[in-house]
């Protein structure tokens, strides 16, 4: 069931921003190269608005299509610089002896497991094109051996579903097309359910709830390293409440009704843009 509803919340904001992104780049084409594609919104609504000479629209139009692709490139480049970045930090703290060891006893490909010296309790999935489990020499130090494998099950979910990349392509929407407020709460609403069905996952594959429960407490207390600018999956740091009564509680229903006002204005946005913009 959770896995329904987190799959439909992505595709179908992939799908509708792809839509508009696409008539978004025919209608650049079109405006810089003259390059004439059979239909675009976009071109269309700018004929209609010179035959009703409205001028003011037609520059929107324009200051909203660049803006849009602008600003994914722009998530991009950051998310491509500050993934360099970590990397190069990421690999100048490798622990590998620990790397390896804890690759074989959990049965992960070397380059899907990295173990760091931080003296900050790290838990994370992190990469997009090739994501990987982030684990720091605090954290095997804080937990126990069970506390351990708990945290590592919820990741191994994480990189298994590819989430840091889900993560990146709801949050570029986010920041893209802000005026499409749906976005913004698809992708709150989608980190908490993957949170969720991480840890459901991680309780199918241990042996004790308090196992699990004890790992995010310990966590919390202790904090963890800010990773700002880069997409990631992390396992101490989303709606904990939420996630600590569905450990305790897992038939506990989390509450998916969009919210109305930002329904209402996507809506209104994306008919301005299809019909009049």
């Amino acid at each position: 069931m959770w896995e329904t509803r987190s799959r439909w919340m992505l595709y179908a904001s992939l799908l509708t921003a792809g839509f508009m992104m696409l008539q978004m780049a025919f209608f650049s084409l079109h405006m810089l190269f003259g390059i004439r594609i059979s239909f675009n919104m976009f071109k269309l609504c700018i004929e209609l608005f010179h035959s009703l000479r409205s001028p003011l629209v037609f520059y929107l139009i324009h200051a909203i299509v660049l803006y849009t692709l602008a600003a994914c490139l722009w998530v991009i480049s950051r998310q491509l610089f500050v993934s360099v970045r970590s990397t190069r930090r990421l690999n100048r703290q490798l622990d590998t002896a620990r790397t390896q060891f804890y690759s074989r006893k959990y049965l992960l490909q070397e380059h899907e497991l990295m173990i760091i010296h931080n003296v900050v309790p790290i838990a994370l999935t992190l990469g997009i094109i090739r994501p990987r489990i982030i684990l720091s020499t605090a954290l095997l130090e804080l937990l126990e051996e069970d506390e351990l494998q708990a945290v590592l099950e919820h990741e191994r979910f994480h990189l298994k579903h590819r989430d840091p990349l889900a993560i990146f392509l709801l949050s570029m929407l986010a920041i893209s097309m802000w005026y499409i407020p749906l976005y913004r709460w698809v992708l709150d609403k989608y980190k908490i359910i993957i949170e969720i069905m991480a840890d459901q996952f991680a309780l199918s594959r241990i042996h004790h709830v308090t196992d699990l429960g004890g790992a995010l407490i310990k966590m919390l207390k202790q904090g963890q390293a800010p990773h700002t600018s880069v997409s990631y999956a992390s396992f101490a740091e989303t709606s904990i409440n939420v996630r600590i009564l569905h450990i305790l509680e897992p038939q506990t229903k989390l509450s998916l009704r969009m919210p109305f006002l930002r329904t209402v204005i996507s809506i209104l946005a994306l008919l301005i843009l299809v019909t009049f913009t």
